[in-house]
């Protein structure tokens, strides 16, 4: 009896250390990071639009280590490899550039799919590793999109503004503009039929040079398309207006609007007046171009009825658009600075009416500029009323040709009660002149619209 006990003694003792045996095991293979069972994550676009130009980017990750990947082009039952290794080095990311393929002669396939599979480092699945598959769609489009000129005004300021109507085809287009010296970039307005688009354009007054003007078409492969815009140009001959800076307005101006644009007032009269001049400036002319820019979606829907704008009535200008003004104080230069608008003044509190009809998207405290209002007439031109005392109208408010919506003032960083009058082109200052002038008007907006129409209708039949 004591005998048979001691058997069943040892043999319960080994049902347990199998058991610890089995647990231990079980628990090395489930909490192991050899075991680990995470698959890999592959990165890729889910729909891919490819010009077999440039490569597709992917990219492969692991918490432990990556093994070996392989990466098809398939198309129907045809496969064509792409790129495929097995890895020595065990790496938690690898980045991919995939080249396209080169087909035959007589395969030209205009879509498939990418199939991308990789396996980790991991002893699971019978040591061949987590799987990952990713799957993504081929847009294959060579195609450069259709961009041309369809017509555009003849002569092209600096500071002047210019109308531009393209055509622009492709079924997988992706982005439309026009650049100017590929450093600034005008949005396109749907114009009149489908494929068409119109522009208002400027040539910034603080850019001497003028290299091209061109309108520029991507797809969504990147394909790319760069036409020249032919313009006559002309440069601008900038008038020098020397101006005396006194104690009395950088203490009674200068600071003060420092301190209404919640900027620290420097104690020295020349760090407060260049502080106001300079700094204060470039941010408010930033926050007018962006004001106007983040509204271009909402310009485009506006109803473009743009006649030639009107002079404010029995006022006399006292600054033109384009002087280049130097700062003096004690005979010693301390700044200088573009006057970027029309200056009028009459009486007091004038009345400020608009002369075309819009709708209000700005309306604040504007630093150097001060109470100031901002008008958009559509396609992206906007105008500005700046300085003024008050304001009859609320941000989106539509307003009608003639309406009453502000009086003159002297807010801001002025000498006294008058209106800076602005016009903006997709953000930027423009010469008023031009659009002050009737025959202007006709010549490059009008006639501009009216011929490209003609010529729309013309390719219609």
């Amino acid at each position: 009896m004591k005998f048979t006990n001691n058997k069943n003694s040892i043999k319960g003792l080994w049902v347990y250390i199998v058991l610890f045996v089995l647990v231990a095991i079980v628990g090395f293979l489930f909490l192991s990071p050899t075991f680990e069972r995470n698959a890999p994550k592959i990165t890729a676009e889910d729909e891919i639009y490819w010009n077999l130009q440039k490569p597709i980017k992917i990219n492969i990750s692991d918490d432990y280590g990556i093994k070996s990947y392989e990466v098809l082009f398939v198309d129907g039952d045809k496969q064509v490899r792409l790129d495929t290794k097995v890895l020595k080095d065990e790496n938690g990311s690898i980045d991919l550039e995939i080249t396209p393929p080169v087909f035959d002669e007589f395969y030209k396939p205009t879509s498939g799919s990418l199939q991308i599979q990789a396996f980790d480092t991991s002893k699971w699945n019978f040591f061949r590793g987590n799987e990952s598959i990713k799957k993504s769609k081929i847009i294959i489009d060579k195609r450069s999109p259709i961009a041309n000129v369809v017509t555009n005004s003849y002569l092209l300021r600096q500071g002047g503004s210019g109308v531009i109507v393209v055509e622009i085809n492709d079924e997988n287009l992706k982005d439309y503009y026009i650049t100017f010296n590929d450093e600034e970039i005008f949005e396109l307005f749907p114009f009149y039929k489908k494929g068409f688009y119109i522009s208002i354009i400027t040539w910034p007054i603080d850019i001497k040079e003028f290299k091209r003007v061109n309108l520029v078409a991507v797809d969504m492969a990147n394909n790319k398309t760069v036409s020249k815009v032919p313009f006559y140009i002309k440069s601008f001959k900038e008038k020098i207006d020397d101006i005396k800076v006194s104690d009395e307005f950088v203490n009674n101006v200068s600071k003060h609007v420092l301190e209404n644009s919640n900027m620290t007032v420097p104690s020295d009269t020349i760090e407060a007046f260049v502080k106001t001049n300079k700094e204060l400036r470039e941010k408010n002319v930033k926050t007018i171009k962006d004001v106007v820019r983040k509204n271009l979606a909402n310009s485009g829907k506006i109803p473009f009825d743009v006649k030639t704008f009107v002079r404010m009535p029995n006022a006399a200008t006292f600054a033109q658009f384009g002087e280049r003004r130097h700062y003096y104080y004690n005979e010693q230069k301390i700044d200088e600075a573009w006057h970027l608008g029309m200056d009028w003044a009459s009486v007091k509190r004038a009345d400020v009416n608009v002369t075309n009809p819009g709708k209000v998207i700005f309306k604040d405290y504007l630093g150097i500029y001060g109470d100031s209002i901002i008008v958009d007439h559509g396609l992206g031109l906007a105008t500005l009323y700046a300085h003024t005392s008050s304001q009859n109208v609320e941000v989106n408010d539509e307003v009608k040709t003639g309406q009453l919506i502000a009086k003159t003032g002297s807010t801001g960083a002025v000498f006294g009660d008058h209106l800076h009058f602005g016009i903006l082109v997709q953000g930027i200052e423009a010469n008023p002149n031009e659009w002050l002038d009737n025959d202007w008007i006709k010549v490059n907006l009008t006639k501009t619209m009216n011929d490209a129409i003609k010529i729309i209708n013309g390719s219609s039949k």
